[in-house]
């Protein structure tokens, strides 16, 4: 996917990586305190943030994302942290046939899903992380609450800035799809040189989301507002968070 390796190497500035970093250690400690996890798969996993911690929790952890440049980031740094994690190379519908094994949780967080863009996509991903759970496995959904977005129409993500560099995130809403744009700015010359990335994303609602998962055989869907658990609101809170029971 051209557009993350042509980021990988600026991702973890472009998104925050240190306060993301401390939340998601808190978030997967409330996690693995709610529900047994003794082996997890990170899916489009990006650099790695989550797999990452999990095998910092002595969780046997394997993240897979579709990007080679990513994973050639989150390689480097679980070699940082002295951590074992296993990597695969997949898109996230084909990761049942690219996994043997079966896992206690899978998750998929940070906007990820959006990124699938037809129904024949969505199925194949969902119906492939409900077969990789074990019996009692969930199934973890983390992405930005569109119905607010979409109906207060906010284009923009985040600013971030790293060094003399910044990268702006924002919307061009089209229908139920959007351009999601990353604007890098160069300042080291004194005079700004831009670039412009972007990628197509599918705006799925919470509810869209909850109906396909139980479609594909999950017992329950719980939704929430976001890591710390709070309960969700679909007009008010930025992120929703699903997690799914496999029977």
């Amino acid at each position: 996917m051209d557009f993350y390796d042509e980021l990988a190497g600026d991702y973890d500035a472009i998104t925050g990586s240190a306060g993301r970093a401390e939340r998601a250690q808190e978030f997967l400690k409330a996690l693995a305190a709610r529900f047994p996890i003794k082996s997890a798969l990170d899916a489009a996993c990006g650099t790695g943030l989550y797999a990452i911690q999990l095998a910092g929790m002595g969780v046997r952890s394997v993240g897979a994302d579709i990007s080679p440049g990513m994973l050639e980031q989150a390689r480097r740094l679980a070699q940082q942290a002295k951590l074992n994690v296993e990597w695969v190379c997949a898109p996230m519908q084909e990761l049942a046939a690219k996994l043997p094994e079966r896992f206690d949780a899978v998750l998929c967080m940070g906007n990820s899903i959006p990124h699938l863009l037809s129904d024949a996509d969505l199925d194949a991903t969902l119906a492939a992380f409900l077969q990789l759970l074990n019996p009692g496995g969930i199934v973890v959904l983390q992405l930005l609450n569109y119905a607010r977005r979409l109906g207060r129409q906010e284009r923009i993500v985040g600013i971030n800035r790293r060094g003399q560099r910044e990268f702006v995130r924002f919307y061009d809403f089209q229908g139920d799809q959007a351009q999601f744009n990353i604007l890098e700015i160069d300042w080291s010359t004194g005079q700004p040189q831009h670039r412009l990335h972007t990628t197509t994303l599918r705006l799925y609602t919470a509810e869209a989301l909850r109906q396909a998962l139980n479609q594909h055989g999950s017992e329950r869907v719980e939704l929430f507002s976001g890591l710390d658990f709070a309960p969700f609101d679909n007009q008010r809170d930025e992120t929703v968070m699903l997690i799914a029971h496999k029977r």
